[in-house]
């Protein structure tokens, strides 16, 4: 029989098994079990589902093979004879990872959500960082693999940051998603974790040899389409090295002021302050509270053929279509050869702007070129590292901003944070606490408006009962009123009673307005606006 009759033949022969959806199928780890590993692999196979009498179902890439039967058999002592069915042998292999070789800090997982964190494969992974050095020869295949599926996996998940932490017989390879950081593997022994970390900064091209300084470097890879940055840091610590890997995506940036979570009366208020010709709008909170996001929703909305904006940032994190972005640089030794915001923003005012956005006021020089720059006909936009929206404009005279300045300059501030939004597919009521209803009823809702929710957990939230983020908002609008009391240097807490009186909302005001709607529950205010429901704010 020649080789293409053979292999006619063998198909027909295959095609006699049904084929079975493996990734539509429910696995159990017990049942797939009732297989050795070694077994398993053998034949390229899995057992699925209870036995039946003394059959026993196999879900096999290759049922042509024969000897599948008495490898089975034998391996059973006779218990069972096989049931063979056809499966895709790339879901075959991922089903005997399951069942196999999940680590332990991820068996809670069913089938279809493990599943989900792969369906990036591999395969399509390609790594964009310039020639490899010498030092790639170190590093075994089983590395490569393994720090390429880190990387998959988690742009898989929606993953913020990636935090591979080593400590005395392990490292912990851990996932920031929706801003919760939970542990997803362990590295052992820690050879295999030192050549992982060695891994990703041959990839980040950071000298290898260094292992007591604190290093940085960038990751540029793409995944099946996409391509994505990864800002790596790496600091020494006993036994080895931390590292963030924090991942960004490079495509054109998309998100709309109307995806943020203001409310309506809030995006109205917004909208009004962008649109103004000149002065300055600052957002404030800490990192990872996605003021970056609002910055950038703000120029999408604003940018057009007419207008010029330029940005300044550290490094660009998105790419916005029709505005000049210009990345810092640190690095040189020469002053005149670094690129920093205030020079920067020196510069733009001879490049004739409209629009200017500052990626962050650090420092007393960056305060005063920002301010010029408003004072002088150009809306500038910025970020500040304060918890409350008040508060930006205390940050702004400890830089020595005149206070006169800064009210002549200042159109308002946003103070944000970023909450964990309830699973829709999974929210059941909650009744409110005494407490809870005394809170609400002070904010002018009523029992009868409430809709408090909270996840239980489901296969579409991954078992945590939160799906995607929302942001709380504090809009401080600069009025005449606020404008007097910055003037006459008042102090925080005059100014945010006035900013009350002006109908400013709190961020513990709108988390409430968000809880009470059903789209966050009552843990996440407590845990966003550090709250003690028995009566005090912490």
């Amino acid at each position: 029989m020649s080789e293409q009759t053979q292999t006619e033949e063998d198909c027909r022969f295959a095609n006699q098994f049904p084929y079975v959806d493996l990734a539509s199928m429910v696995l159990d780890r017990d049942h797939g079990h009732l297989l050795s590993k070694e077994i398993s692999t053998r034949i390229d196979g899995i057992c699925v589902g209870q036995p039946s009498d003394d059959r026993l179902t196999v879900v096999v890439s290759d049922p042509t093979e024969i000897e599948i039967y008495n490898i089975v058999e034998v391996s059973t002592q006779g218990r069972f004879k096989p049931v063979l069915m056809r499966g895709d042998r790339q879901l075959v292999r991922l089903a005997r990872e399951f069942i196999f070789d999940v680590p332990a800090v991820r068996r809670h997982e069913t089938w279809q959500e493990w599943l989900e964190s792969k369906r990036f494969s591999t395969d399509d992974f390609s790594l964009d960082s310039g020639k490899e050095g010498e030092t790639e020869q170190e590093i075994t295949g089983k590395t490569v693999e393994m720090a390429n599926r880190i990387i998959t996996e988690a742009i898989a998940l929606g993953v913020s940051d990636i935090h591979l932490e080593t400590f005395e017989h392990a490292l912990l390879v851990r996932y920031r998603t929706d801003g919760v950081l939970r542990v997803v593997d362990e590295v052992k022994p820690l050879a295999d974790a030192r050549a992982l970390v060695k891994r990703f900064k041959v990839m980040a091209k950071i000298d290898v040899t260094q292992e007591r300084i604190n290093q940085g470097g960038r990751i540029s890879v793409r995944v099946g389409d996409l391509d994505y940055d990864l800002r790596v840091s790496v600091v020494p610590v006993p036994g080895g090295q931390s590292m963030v890997m924090r991942l960004l995506n490079k495509g054109d940036f998309k998100t709309s002021l109307q995806d943020l979570g203001f409310s309506e009366k809030q995006l109205d208020l917004y909208r009004q302050l962008i649109h103004n010709p000149h002065g300055m709008i600052l957002t404030c909170g800490p990192t990872g509270s996605g003021k970056s996001t609002t910055l950038f929703a703000s120029l999408n909305e604003i940018v057009r053929p007419d207008r010029k904006v330029m940005t300044v940032e550290d490094p660009i994190e998105y790419r916005v279509p029709g505005v000049v972005q210009v990345q810092t640089n640190t690095a040189p030794r020469e002053a005149e050869k670094r690129v920093t915001f205030a020079n920067t923003l020196r510069e733009f005012l001879r490049q004739d702007p409209d629009v200017m956005l500052v990626g962050e006021i650090r420092d007393q020089e960056t305060a005063h070129v920002a301010v010029q720059a408003a004072l002088t006909g150009h809306l500038v936009f910025s970020t500040l590292h304060t918890n409350d929206a008040v508060g930006a404009i205390n940050r702004m005279k400890q830089m020595g901003v005149e206070p006169f300045l800064l009210a002549s300059t200042i159109l308002g501030v946003v103070a944000q944070r970023l909450v964990r939004r309830t699973c829709s597919d999974c929210a059941q009521p909650v009744e409110p606490s005494e407490r809870e209803l005394e809170m609400f009823g002070s904010r002018g809702i009523s029992s009868t408006d409430l809709n408090l929710r909270e996840g239980v957990g489901c296969e579409s939230c991954r078992r945590t009962g939160f799906r995607g983020r929302v942001g709380l908002f504090e809009m401080l609008a600069v009025t005449e009123e606020i404008q007097d009391l910055i003037e006459r240097d008042a102090t925080k807490l005059e100014i945010y009673r006035q900013a009350v009186r002006d109908g400013m909302h709190t961020l513990l005001d709108d988390a409430l307005a968000k809880a009470a709607q059903g789209l966050i529950s009552m843990l996440e205010v407590q845990r966003v606006c550090k709250l003690d429901l028995r009566g005090t704010k912490v």
